[in-house]
């Protein structure tokens, strides 16, 4: 496909990717970033338990645990528990922790690591979204696009300092994926996209429907007569998938697992990968409608190869093996993995506003397109990115691509915006033309707070509590080593900054030990001292004013939580003083129980 797309300059004057300008707009959001965050930046002051866990798994793996082991051997006692997650998101923080750690030590190598790759993640998405629109419209429009990807709250919020999770890394790979599709060469373009989106699944399955969506619009280029972008994207998707899974994943663990990267997702992959290279170019001289049945049956293969080796991942719901407690209590609580219509008005709004306008850009560059290739491009865009968008509004953690998705043709409705506004005589028109301006710039935000004030929209209660975990971490660290019952979300933190085990966290491969939590908290003080002795645990830890403390009183107002939090702590429990708890209560087994070794 040509590369000259509609709105873009000529070949001989196409712009370059303004580089020097939007890492000099990244250092400027960097530094302010860390102004906003400051005296926040450790790891006492993470914002989401995944990213706590993370770095708890990057200094397990620098103190000798095994590269295939991806076990949590403090969590879910005595047995621990084995992560869905990759090795690949722990390399560059264990590399930046390895580079420093001999000038500045540990603490403060860590502290590099959880600051430098999330911002770099940020570079990167500014840089490859700066790039496809400055190739496309010129250089100022890049460096909107860049400014753009920082207004982008869905996206920009998970490339901030601390934020060291598979989520931004999942995001730059889908623009290295879209920079891929608008490759001059079908070859080089779909081998890059795949190779992307490869990687994506290695890190986690939740890049499943875009790779779908990706395979989708190669196989209407297919259509259009460009048959080299299905061969070279699913051969590339196969093959590296393969490939990763023997590098990251190994044979230790072949189980079919439905929340990763198992064998069965690998061989239908090959299985595609396969077919696709042996059979397309066979079809080359054959009517379309023959590739098309052709794909049919080797998509209707790779299910039965899902059905035959793990039947239980063939539905919609990955987490359909979750304990029926832990879904309720739990999961259909976790904002960040709820649907659109179930989010608060401010946060719908920045998933939402941001896409449109870029669909309606991809429709007005489609309409006024001087040629076909162009065409055809934006026609692809807009499909890539409605596609996106779908699986943004069901996933709300998902929104962070089709935002990025969306900069490039927003880019070139605000530079249109730009162009009006300054050639426009009329006052008024000029000052609706600045509001509309900064309604693009930061749609969500923008709309959503004027909504919100004119609709008074109530605000549902904070999760956040008022509690502050680190001014009691220290006293709980240094107490001798044992066994904690605390919340869900307070666990990951307990376990970076302390060498307390914890009975379980947010994380569902321990969905036995989240359910003792949950049965613990939820159930009577005689049932807490069960499942204590079954875990082993001698202490207990709450924070009485967060959302997680409020859901369990509210569910069992005569529950245990519910008894701690109006402090009618049951006698078998010795309350501890650990001087400037921040709110955090602790109490003590006074007669330490002994595991159930029974089991």
């Amino acid at each position: 496909m040509r590369a000259i797309q509609a709105g873009a300059p000529s070949t001989r004057e196409r712009a370059n990717t303004p580089v020097l300008a939007v890492l000099l707009l990244w250092a400027f959001t960097s530094v302010l970033m860390m102004v906003a965050m400051r005296g926040n930046i450790g790891p006492t002051g993470f914002m989401d338990a995944d990213d706590a866990l993370r770095l708890q798994q990057v200094r397990d793996l620098l103190n000798g645990q095994g590269w295939f082991d991806l076990h949590q051997y403090r969590i879910a006692p005595p047995d621990g528990v084995a992560m869905h997650w990759t090795r690949i998101v722990d390399v560059p923080l264990a590399v930046v922790i390895l580079l420093f750690r001999p000038f500045m030590g540990q603490a403060q190598a860590e502290i590099m690591a959880i600051v430098l790759v999330p911002l770099l993640n940020l570079a990167a998405a500014m840089l490859l979204a700066a790039r496809l629109a400055a190739r496309q419209f010129g250089t100022l429009a890049g460096v909107i696009a860049a400014q753009m990807v920082v207004a982008a709250i869905p996206a920009s919020i998970r490339m901030m300092p601390l934020r060291i999770d598979h989520h931004a890394w999942q995001i730059v790979l889908a623009l290295v994926a879209l920079n891929g599709m608008a490759s001059r060469g079908p070859r080089a373009g779909g081998t890059l996209a795949g190779l992307a989106l490869a990687l994506s699944l290695a890190i986690s399955l939740e890049s499943l429907p875009l790779a779908i969506i990706f395979a989708g619009v190669c196989t209407l280029r297919l259509l259009r007569g460009q048959r080299e972008w299905l061969s070279a994207f699913m051969v590339s998707l196969g093959l590296a998938s393969v490939a990763l899974f023997v590098l990251t994943r190994g044979f230790s663990d072949i189980a079919e697992h439905c929340d990763a990267m198992s064998p069965s997702h690998v061989m239908a992959l090959l299985w595609c990968a396969t077919c696709c290279f042996v059979f397309l170019p066979r079809l080359r001289h054959r009517p379309p409608a023959l590739s098309l049945m052709m794909l049919a049956g080797v998509g209707l293969g790779a299910l039965a190869i899902m059905g035959t080796r793990a039947p239980q991942c063939v539905g919609l719901d990955a987490f359909a093996a979750l304990d029926p407690l832990v879904k309720r209590v739990w999961l259909d609580s976790v904002a960040e993995g709820l649907p659109v219509w179930r989010q608060v008005l401010l946060v719908s709004a920045t998933m939402v506003l941001l896409p449109l306008f870029g669909l309606i850009a991809c429709w007005r560059l489609w309409r006024n397109a001087q040629d076909q290739a162009s065409r055809d491009w934006w026609l692809d865009m807009a499909l890539l990115l409605a596609g996106a968008t779908v699986v943004g509004l069901l996933v709300t953690r998902a929104s962070a691509v089709s935002c990025l998705f969306a900069t490039i043709p927003a880019a070139w409705q605000f530079r249109a915006q730009v162009a009006a506004w300054k050639a426009d005589p009329l006052l008024l028109r000029r000052l609706a033309r600045m509001v509309l301006l900064v309604i693009l710039m930061v749609p969500g935000v923008a709309i959503g707070l004027t909504v919100e004030a004119v609709m008074r929209q109530p605000a549902r209660p904070s999760t956040a509590g008022s509690c502050n975990l680190p001014k009691a971490l220290p006293a709980l660290g240094r107490m001798p080593a044992t066994t904690i019952l605390a919340g869900l979300d307070l666990g990951p933190a307990i376990l970076v900054n302390t060498p307390h085990t914890v009975v379980a966290t947010a994380h569902h491969r321990a969905s036995a030990a989240m359910r003792d939590l949950l049965v613990a908290f939820l159930g009577p003080d005689r049932g807490a001292r069960a499942i204590m002795a079954k875990r082993g645990a001698t202490m207990v830890v709450i924070c009485p004013e967060d959302g997680e403390a409020g859901i369990y009183t509210d569910l069992a107002p005569d529950g245990f939580m519910a008894h701690l939090v109006a402090g009618k702590a049951p006698e078998w429990l010795e309350p501890v003083s650990p001087g400037a708890s921040g709110g955090i209560r602790m109490w003590k087994v006074r007669q330490p129980v002994a595991p159930d070794t029974a089991r």
